[in-house]
Order: structure tokens, then sequence, then C-alpha cells
């Protein structure tokens, strides 16, 4: 990858941060909701173009990945010219929704050449998450007049139902275009710096830089009002230490979130605590089983097993189609029986378990690898989404999609990295490890 190219995905990382806000002053501008899109296809054009022989099959840890992702494209080829109830331009929204983002795997194992890269990307994460936060925390004390202050006409203002105390909390989208959406970043790069910070020998400034990453980003969560983000990083960092065999850094990780929850409950007030605090309450229970079986996919399997077609159930698709048109579906595996029906179901849920078995069975070796923390906050982010996506719609949207996708790809590199390493070890070779060098192929998959 060359340097231009390796600079434009430091900048699509960049640009995911500050999408919503761009798209929130420029409405009703369209294009702002396709930039990092346009950016996207200028990498996919010279990065995969020109290796088109190593795209097809980039590793042998992904051999069966890529066999489920080419059933599952080849299927939503073909609902494409199955009639759908929505027009042909949805149509290609739900098409891309689902496959655009999925070449990320092949960038991210060709912008990885060495730990050293993941760790700076990862290290600009988190600085770009301080500023992310401190805005989401600013938003918080102006009210929305500061979003409207600055142009931004889009976002929905949506305040916390009423706790105990009476009092009512804007829940701030910060730098996206809803607070679901903000809370998943904020949950998505907690766990990666919370990785970063649990390697060993990581530089000084990636610690100070990640401290404070954490400690903000700790604080935007509880303004955001997402509840479900902050349950999962918060449960995500304690998988990554326990995974990982360190559980005292589990508890140093511990006792440090709950000092900045308890510096985050005085500061904002108690209708931040209301809405913290209800994450146990019994009406979410409800909720979820109102989600689980009257939104999800039973109901619509059972009427119509071959899906009813594409864009559907798509929320991107409102913007070509009436909104009435549209089925709202809390789940990313429900828009895809909605769609799709079992073809498409049954497709995806072969892709996540091609996933699944590449993390379960490289997990050992990552272990005694020193930077296996890295794999670790990799690995727990993409189970969880993977876990949650019955009920989410996680990588349905921006930026979650963008960074599911290139954290698989990431993942794979640095097994085929660790493989490397240990070859060079028992050869005692000390020259095939230089930065851009090319490991050699790792074990296929049992």
């Amino acid at each position: 990858m060359s340097r231009l190219m390796r600079v434009l995905v430091h900048f699509a990382f960049f640009y995911t941060c500050v999408e919503g806000l761009v798209i929130n002053v420029l409405y009703p501008a369209t294009l702002p909701f396709i930039y990092k899109d346009i950016v996207l296809v200028v990498i996919y054009g010279a990065v995969l173009l020109p290796n088109l022989d190593r795209v097809i099959s980039p590793s042998p840890l992904a051999t069966r990945l890529n066999g489920m992702l080419v059933l599952f494209a080849g299927i939503l080829a073909i609902y494409m010219v199955v009639p759908s109830p929505v027009n042909t331009m949805s149509e290609l929204v739900a098409v891309k929704q689902r496959l655009f983002y999925v070449p990320l795997i092949v960038v991210a194992w060709f912008f990885i050449r060495s730990v050293d890269d993941l760790k700076g990307l990862l290290g600009a994460m988190a600085i770009y998450a301080i500023g992310v936060s401190l805005f989401g925390i600013y938003l918080f004390f102006v009210g929305p007049e500061g979003l409207r202050h600055l142009g931004g006409s889009f976002s929905a203002i949506i305040y916390t139902p009423p706790g105990p105390s009476q009092i009512s909390d804007w829940r701030v989208p910060g730098t996206f275009t809803s607070p679901g959406q903000y809370g998943g970043y904020l949950m998505t790069n907690l766990i990666f710096v919370g990785g970063l910070l649990m390697t060993p020998k990581a530089e000084r400034w990636l610690r100070v830089v990640g401290i404070v990453s954490v400690v903000t980003i700790v604080l935007a969560m509880l303004v955001s009002g997402s509840r479900a983000p902050l349950v999962l990083g918060t449960a995500g960092l304690g998988l990554v230490a326990i995974a990982s065999g360190r559980l005292s850094r589990g508890a140093m990780w511990a006792l440090l979130l709950y000092g900045v929850f308890a510096y985050g409950f005085v500061v904002f007030g108690p209708g931040v605590q209301d809405r913290m605090g209800s994450i146990v309450a019994s009406q979410n229970l409800v909720r979820f089983q109102k989600t689980y079986f009257g939104q999800l996919f039973l109901p619509s399997l059972f009427a119509n097993p071959l899906g009813s077609g594409l864009g559907l159930a798509t929320i991107g698709a409102r913007h070509f189609a009436d909104l009435y048109q549209v089925v709202l579906v809390e789940s990313y595996l429900g828009i895809l029986a909605v769609e799709t029906g079992w073809p498409g179901l049954i497709a995806f849920i072969l892709v996540e378990l091609s996933i699944l078995q590449i993390i379960f069975s490289q997990y050992r070796l990552m272990t005694t690898s020193p930077y296996g923390m890295l794999w670790f906050a990799l690995a727990v982010y993409v189970g969880l989404t993977i876990l949650t996506l019955p009920v989410s719609t996680a990588i349905d949207h921006a930026p979650s999609n963008f960074y599911f996708w290139f954290a698989v790809g990431a993942l794979i590199r640095l097994a085929e990295l660790e493989y490397w390493r240990l070859w060079e070890l028992q050869n005692e070779d000390t020259t095939g490890g230089a930065a851009g060098a090319e490991p050699e192929p790792a074990p296929t998959e049992s």
C-alpha cells in the first residue's frame, strides 16, 4: 500500500469521527452522506485492483470466511432481480449497506505491515476520541442550541424519560447524527484504547493519550444517554483483561472506571444518574421482549420465508422511498430476515460463524503474543458486535460498519504476524522481520 493510500486510510478514520457533524451542518445537502464512501472507492481502487490475485484469498486463515462472503453477496445479487416494494435506488442502498464496507477486511490486511502500524492508528483514534468526547460534553451543558448555533439541523432532539428526580436530559448526538451512533462510537474506542493501554511496553505518549481518552470517553457516554454501549464497553474491557489472563489489570480498570463514573454523576447531575440507574430497571426487560418478539425476524420469517424484497427494512432507503414504505426493525438479522428471508439470514449467520471460528482458532496463539492485548481488544469488539446483532443494527450504519469490517481484517493480519514472529524465532532469522516484509503463509483453517 502506497504512502498516499495509507494517509487516506487515516483520513477515513478521522472523517468517521466528524461525519455526522458535517451532515448536520450542511443539511439538506445530500453529498455529505457519501463523502467517506468516495474516499473508500479511491482506496479500494488503488489497493484492490493491482492485487486482485491476492485479494481473492489474502490469507489462508480467511479461506472459509471468503467463501461465506461470496455466498452472501451472491444471494444479495439474486435478490436484486427479485421485485421489491421499494424502488431500485432503495435496493441499491440495501446492497451498499451490506457489502460496501466488507472490502475493508482486505484494506486492513494490506495496511498493517507490522504491529506499529496498528498502534499508530489506534493512537490516532484515541486522540480523535478525546476531541469527540469533549464536544459531546460541551453540548450537554449548552443544550440543543449549541448544535443549532453551528448550523446543525438534521439530528432529532431526543430527551431521556424523567426518572425519580423528574429531570429529563438531552441525549447529545456529539459529532454524529444520533445519540445511538455516538454511543456506539464511544464504546468501540473505549475497547480499542483499553487494549492499547494494556499492551506491554507501549510508548509513553500512547499511555498518556490513552488514559485521557478513556476518561473523556466514559464521561461522554454518560451524557449520550446510551446505556447499551456503556454496559458493553465496560464489559468489553473486562473481557479483554480476562481473556489475556491479566486479572490484576482488570481490577485496575474497575477502580478507574468507578472513579470516573462517580465524578460524572456529581458533575452531570441527577438526570444522568437516573438514566444510568435505569439500566437494570424492569421496563427494559419488557422493552427487550417486545423488540425481540414483536419487531424482530421470527414473525416475518414465518409470513415470508423468502423475504419481502431488498431495501424494505434498510433505514438508509428512506432517502429514496416514502418513509411509510420502510419497515423499521431494531435488528440487523431482522433486516436480513425481512428483506431476504431464510436464504440471506442463513448466509450471513454462516459469515458470523466463520469470523467467530477465526477468533477461537487463534485465541491460544495470541495469548503468548507481545501484542496479544491489541488482538484481544479487536476480538472482543468483533465478538460483542456479532452477539448483539439480533437486537441491534450496529453494522447497518456509520461508523460501526466501518470499524467492524476493518477490525475483522486486523484480527487476521495480527495472527499472521504472530506466526511470522514465531517462525523467525524458531529459525533464528534476524533479517526477515523488517517493516514491510511479507510473512510466510499461516496454517490453513482446520
